[in-house]
């Protein structure tokens, strides 16, 4: 687990019952990473097409397109229960 989640803990306790809360939640989060994969499916998709070069502003819709591929990264990484991400702190 990303210690982003428990940081703002004080107690051992609280970072524990904190833990058990998101192991319960582990479906939501699962359905939650299915629809940042399609979203991030579909982004791609666009990303490809030779259209995208029909807008002058073309450049500014793929900045927008990158910042947002960097979010849904960011967030399906906070929701990715990851050992290698484990902390005791």
């Amino acid at each position: 687990m990303i210690s982003a989640w428990t940081k703002h803990l004080k107690t051992e306790e609280d970072k524990e019952r904190f833990k058990n809360q998101l192991k319960g939640s582990k479906a939501v989060l699962e359905r939650l990473q299915e629809l940042l994969d399609e979203e991030k499916s579909s982004l791609e998709t666009a990303e490809i097409s030779s259209k995208i070069y029909d807008s002058p502003n073309w450049d500014y819709k793929q900045a927008h397109t990158n910042g947002f591929k960097a979010a849904l990264k960011m967030v399906s990484k906070l929701i990715t229960s990851d050992p290698k991400e484990e902390t005791n702190g």
